[in-house]
């Protein structure tokens, strides 16, 4: 079998075959310029997403109303953020930085935002220095630096605050890479574990970073030619520490989705539909880099991509392929950033499909500097055969640069509140039911005419007749207006659609509780109990019902296992500890009180009975 041969540039010059060029050679000047004007480029390109506001779309749950989050740090935040599950994922980092944020500027969007554009201008300065030192070039660094700082595709990283975790993800990674170019010319055990250390941060961030050690096997591939001259194996050994950290972490996030029920949309595509979708996704990507054009927060996951898509995406991946190995020898830059496009997105293509989306332009974050990089080397390449090129793409690059940071900065625009997002991506085409849900709650939650609620539901209905949010939130409609028989017919032609889904059946017996059907609401949630043994809230209204029907003992045992399933909710530890107490059972209702108390000082309910539970503890003792 042939042997791959990669030219680093530690050898090689990344064009031709003379000598590479010393890094010390570049005027210290010129570096000081590039990082000047990425972070001036990234400042006013993002400016507009500064004075931007809360989207529905996770701000919410990550921040706006979350309490454990927007209280601040406290003892018991912090403990929560290390032990529990927030928002589908574990990343205690991620939180920690919004908690930092509402700590100090309290519930406002401005700053947060500004804070992201920080970490954005950050990593692309990292970005410049890492592509710098490992290639020793400056202005083709500076070129993908500018390209990851300005692209449109960026935007939702930068403009959303829920994305905190791709900025911070990323900033630990590229951290990570440029000790370990470090470690390579110099090293050292100190340097090993900063590589490691990044490395943990970066996934304490988000999970998306499982693919870091895979980067440095790349890079010592090219450009920093370790490999070939040395053995492969010692190089892969080298990162033991590495793979197994990443391992680790992703077999415990697979662990977390599937508890929160974040995986559970795999139920609902078949494995060959993933796939196939993954592979049209690889090409949507390329395609919206190139034009980014159609730019939405939310890209539906459709029921499946006709036959010839699929295979016209295939064959034009494979030909690509097919492109970079033929001139893996003479343009190992390409064979780079092809692995790395293809690599870093393996994660979120979705083959393990989490969530709703078929793709999200925040995927593109870490991926698309392997497109960068192809682009500049290409660029560099043509210089070199043909010196006349050379003022014709220094003006093609500024241009482009130039086109890029107005539309970042149109598409910054769109982020300034819920209804101009989801209406601008309308307006650019991209119309499915996930965005016409999302829009009609905007309206809703600021208080438009409810027949203007209803109609865009309704269109998320038409799209896609089995998507049960939009019919479960007509239902509710028609619960709040009294209209008890529709609100019914809705939720049941929500257990046609999907019958395996607890929260269909959740509903139906909320819907015969509210009729006074007892019988009805105590088989339906049992039903969604069965579906998913771990449904806290289902518990919790159970306990409910059975206390309403003066059934004490039946509703404490199950306020026992709401408590259990959700030890950090304070409605759940409140009525439980108060009905335990009113049961007799005085140390179970202190303790549960007591929690919820030192969970939220300032929660009044169980403050007020914590306290009087004690005082009769005290009286009983005396």
């Amino acid at each position: 079998m042939e042997e791959i041969v990669f030219r680093g540039v530690a050898s090689r010059s990344a064009t031709s075959g003379s000598p590479g060029r010393p890094l010390a050679s570049a005027r210290p000047s010129s570096t000081a310029i590039v990082i000047v004007l990425l972070v001036l480029a990234v400042a006013a390109a993002f400016f507009p997403a500064g004075s931007a506001g809360f989207v529905n779309l996770d701000d919410d749950a990550y921040v706006e109303f979350a309490p454990m989050v927007n209280r601040g740090f406290t003892r018991s935040g912090v403990v929560w953020a290390l032990t529990s599950i927030h928002t589908a994922n574990w990343h205690p980092l991620t939180t920690f930085s919004h908690m930092l944020d509402c700590q100090l500027f309290g519930l406002k969007p401005a700053p947060m935002h500004w804070e992201n554009i920080l970490w954005h201008a950050a990593n692309a300065v990292l970005v410049f220095l890492v592509w710098q030192r490992s290639t020793r070039t400056v202005w083709r660094a500076g070129i993908i630096a500018g390209l990851f700082a300005l692209h449109p595709l960026h935007v939702e990283s930068v403009a959303w605050i829920s994305s905190r975790k791709d900025l911070l993800s990323t900033f630990f990674w590229l951290l990570g890479i440029l000790v370990y170019v470090g470690w390579t010319r110099r090293k050292s055990g100190v340097r090993y574990l900063g590589v490691v250390v990044c490395l943990v941060l970066a996934l304490l961030a988000k999970p998306m970073a499982v693919t870091f050690p895979c980067t440095l096997v790349l890079l010592d591939l090219w450009p920093l030619g370790r490999w070939p001259a040395q053995k492969l194996w010692p190089l892969l050994r080298e990162k033991g520490i590495l793979f197994v950290v990443v391992l680790l972490h992703a077999g415990g996030t697979f662990l977390v989705q599937h508890a929160a029920g974040a995986a559970d949309y795999a139920a609902r595509f078949d494995l060959g539909m993933r796939i196939g979708n993954a592979f049209v996704a690889y090409v949507r990507y390329l395609g919206k880099t190139m034009w980014p054009e159609s730019l939405a927060p939310l890209y539906h996951m459709s029921r499946g991509w006709p036959v010839l898509t699929v295979l016209g995406a295939i064959v034009l991946l494979a030909l690509i392929s097919a492109a970079v190995w033929w001139q893996r020898r003479q343009c190992p830059w390409l064979a780079f950033g092809w692995l790395w496009f293809l690599g870093t997105l393996v994660p979120v293509i979705g083959l393990i499909q989490v969530g709703a989306q078929s793709m999200a332009d925040r995927y593109t974050y870490v991926p698309l500097l392997g497109v960068f990089t192809a682009i500049a080397w290409f660029g560099a390449e043509l210089v070199a055969r043909a010196p006349q090129l050379r003022r014709p793409l220094q003006t093609a690059a500024i241009v482009a640069l130039s086109a890029f940071a107005v539309l970042t900065a149109h598409q910054s625009r769109a982020w300034s509140n819920s209804i101009s997002l989801y209406r601008h991506s309308l307006a650019v085409g991209e119309d499915n039911p996930g965005i016409r849900y999302l829009l009609a709650n905007a309206l809703s939650a600021a208080g438009r005419p409810e027949a203007e609620v209803v109609a865009e539901f309704q269109r998320a209905l038409k799209l896609e007749p089995g998507y049960i949010n939009a019919r479960t939130q007509l239902a509710g409609i028609a619960l709040r207006q009294e209209r008890m028989d529709e609100a019914v017919r809705l939720s049941e032609e929500n257990v046609k659609y999907e019958p395996q889904n607890a929260g269909v059946y959740f509903n139906l017996a909320v819907l015969a509780s509210r009729q006074k059907r007892t019988a009805n609401a105590l088989r339906f949630y049992q039903e969604a109990i069965r579906l998913k043994p771990d449904y806290g809230t289902a518990f919790l209204e159970l306990g409910r019902l059975h206390a309403r029907e003066n059934k004490l003992p039946e509703a404490l045992k199950y306020y026992a296992r709401a408590a259990e399933l959700m030890p950090w909710d304070l409605p759940t530890l409140t009525e439980y500890g108060i009905l335990a107490a009113n049961l007799g059972d005085l140390a179970t209702g202190r303790r549960v009180l007591a929690r919820a108390v030192w969970i939220d000082p300032n929660h009044g309910p169980a403050k007020q009975n914590l306290s009087v539970l004690e005082g009769l503890i005290r009286n009983r003792r005396s």
